[in-house]
Formats: structure tokens, C-alpha cells, sequence
């Protein structure tokens, strides 16, 4: 077997691999890993840290309510300064807002999420600070 055929098969492993755990994320609605896309950057044969451990520094808490319709409550816990990004994505992996883009002190956050614009459904929500990445979902009901 030569070096490209095996670059395709490795390939192949990671896209299927990836499938699957988007998979289990879409049918089991818990974060057991975020899968590997372009939205997410996440790769799951070189990940250093997964969703599975736990951090003391940084927290994601789940939304309230939830399911929610048109407004809930967002909160985060940061132990050290740094740059925070809170996006909400749709499924497919789309952007449909930008909660939080800016550097904050360590604390504990909480942002209102207006989804009065947004169509019923799931959605994710993923907090990015300092290479700590979480994603929960949420539900707009309408």
C-alpha cells in the first residue's frame, strides 16, 4: 500500500468517525463531542481537549429556560482574563448570532439570547476563551 492510498483511508476514517459522533450528538442531545467541521475546528485524532473533561477554570452553563421562546438566559464562568467568544449556531452549522466578542475579566456572565428572528428548532451555542471551547444546545419553541 502506498503513502497516498493510506493519506485516503486515513481520511476516510476521520470523516466517517466524525459522522458518527454528529450523529450521536444529534440523536442523543447531550455533547459527547463536537464534532469536526469546519465551524467548529475541532479534529478528533489530534484533539489535546475534548468535551468529555472538565475544566476548574472555565464553565458553560445550560441555558434557562430551555426550551425558550423568544428570550433565555446564557451564563459562563471565566477564571482568567481573556478574549470571549459566545456564538449561537444553527445545525448546519451557520452563525445565526454573536453574543459576546470582546476581552473580559475573570467572573461569572450571563447574556440574554433573543431568538424572536429565529425559526423553531435546535440550536448550539459555543463559548471560545483562551483554547477552552465548550457547545451546548438549546430549543426554540415558536
Amino acid at each position: 500500500m502506498n503513502l497516498k492510498n493510506k493519506f485516503t483511508i486515513l481520511e476516510q476514517v476521520k470523516k466517517g468517525l466524525t459522522e458518527i459522533l454528529l450523529l450521536v450528538f444529534i440523536l442523543s442531545g447531550t455533547v459527547l463531542y463536537a464534532g469536526n467541521n469546519k465551524h467548529f475546528n475541532i479534529d478528533p485524532i489530534n484533539k489535546e481537549r475534548t468535551s468529555l473533561q472538565q475544566s476548574e477554570d472555565y464553565k458553560l452553563y445550560q441555558n434557562f429556560p430551555n426550551p425558550f421562546n423568544p428570550v433565555t438566559k446564557i451564563s459562563y464562568k471565566i477564571s482568567r482574563e481573556g478574549t470571549v467568544t459566545l456564538k449561537v449556531y444553527n445545525l448546519v452549522g451557520q452563525v445565526v448570532g454573536t453574543l459576546v466578542n470582546e476581552k473580559q475579566n475573570a467572573g461569572t456572565y450571563e447574556v440574554d439570547f433573543d431568538a424572536s428572528e429565529l425559526t423553531s428548532g435546535v440550536y448550539l451555542y459555543k463559548l471560545q476563551i483562551n483554547g477552552f471551547t465548550s457547545v451546548k444546545r438549546m430549543t426554540v419553541i415558536k
